[in-house]
């Protein structure tokens, strides 16, 4: 009775306890592109900003048996249908970084109604292009860093606006203030001088002048061509798992 009462205590105990943590799993490395210590530093980093902001990150990677010959936005959405992601619920709140390590392909995706709204497609094309240098050079710790600090900023900024914008820049609104500044005690400085009434005008007779006439004369027309670059840079976008689950997204390559 006794051992029975015990083995009851262990599943209660720790069965919860195991399936707790494997829904709040943030790495699956399968394609193994971080060592042991790198995935323990990033489940830290993505659970502190999980529950920061109450969002699910995940980091998923793949290789040719794991994609079986799915493309990186079917493998993407494929995992959130069978795994159920989400912060407090299935299939709630998440944020994937996921990478195709056969055809070097990444893809960044949003899930759930808040996420979507603060990271849709061109705020995720952004944060792509700011990681794709670390994923290129192999540094993908480093680029999920990058991810978690843009998404938090991004978070923050209101939809519709640019987060990446010149007008948040903290030196532009401090330039701008300074301009402000300036043109506001130069009014005051020209204003204590006393008013010019003097202008063109004051000393000139018509009467008396000897300029007869006057006419413009054109004397030639100057063209300038310059080649519009093209944007080599992928962009993707959001759509539905198989399962009818929309998301945001922005796909490239690294």
């Amino acid at each position: 009775m006794r051992k029975f009462l015990l083995s009851l205590f262990v599943l209660i105990v720790f069965i919860p306890f195991s399936t707790f943590h494997a829904e709040n799993k943030h790495v699956y490395d399968y394609a193994n592109l971080l060592s042991d210590s790198e995935v323990n530093e990033l489940e830290q980093l993505a659970a502190e900003y999980s529950d920061r902001h109450e969002i699910h990150y995940i980091f998923l990677t793949g290789e040719e048996e794991h994609l079986n010959g799915r493309d990186v936005v079917k493998y993407t959405g494929d995992f959130y249908d069978e795994e159920a992601p989400g912060y407090d619920k299935a299939h709630g709140d998440t944020v994937m970084f996921t990478l195709d390590m056969v055809e070097r392909d990444v893809f960044l995706s949003a899930f759930g109604d808040r996420p979507k709204k603060y990271l849709d497609d061109k705020r995720l094309t952004q944060i792509r292009e700011h990681i794709t240098v670390d994923l290129t050079a192999g540094r993908y710790l480093d680029a999920n860093a990058k991810l978690f600090e843009k998404v938090d900023r991004y978070l923050e900024v209101r939809p519709g606006i640019n987060p990446d914008g010149i007008y948040l820049k903290w030196w532009f609104q401090v330039l701008v203030a300074c301009l402000i500044g300036a043109v506001v005690v130069g009014s005051m400085v020209f204003n204590l001088g006393g008013r010019v009434t003097v202008n063109h005008q004051t000393y000139f007779d018509p009467k008396h002048s000897r300029i007869r006439a006057k006419h413009d004369r054109f004397l030639r027309k100057t063209v300038t061509k310059t080649r519009i670059p093209k944007n080599n840079s992928s962009g993707g976008g959001g759509g539905v798992t198989g399962g009818g689950r929309s998301f945001t997204g922005s796909r490239g390559k690294f």
